[in-house]
């Protein structure tokens, strides 16, 4: 397993790792309008780097804010969860940025929180969003 930079040839298999990953985490929100489509939209303009198997398949993804400092999006497979894909890509978001690195994480989702934290990052306050109450949370 291994991370690298994204090539267009990634793009349909990460729309899909995007829609399917986020229909099963935020199972608190209306998922029906959800389409492969807004991996387009919603990394617009991001650095995104790819975590690959050893068959070079894409089995999640980050897509990050350089400018800003700011990891924007971090999905994985479902299913392939807490096998070290996760850590693999926020490890490798983390090296393109100096100190220190901001994200959101819902508060509704739990597991996101807890890999957060037990990597060393810190609810830094609180706020409502678009989908509901999120964390933002530093590495710092």
């Amino acid at each position: 397993m291994l991370v690298r930079e994204f090539m267009e040839a990634d793009r349909d298999r990460l729309r899909r790792i995007y829609l399917d990953s986020r229909r099963a985490t935020f199972h608190w929100l209306d998922t029906s309008a959800y389409k492969a489509e807004d991996f387009d939209t919603d990394t617009l303009g991001e650095k995104i780097l790819v975590a690959v198997n050893d068959r070079n398949e894409a089995i999640g993804f980050v897509s990050v804010w350089v400018a800003d400092n700011f990891i924007h999006n971090l999905f994985v497979i479902p299913g392939l969860e807490r096998q070290g894909i996760g850590k693999l890509l926020l490890d490798a978001a983390v090296s393109l940025f100096t100190l220190p690195v901001t994200l959101k994480c819902l508060t509704r989702n739990d597991n996101a929180v807890s890999f957060y934290k037990a990597n060393g990052w810190r609810i830094k306050s609180k706020a409502a969003g678009e989908h509901g109450d999120y964390y933002m949370m530093s590495n710092w």
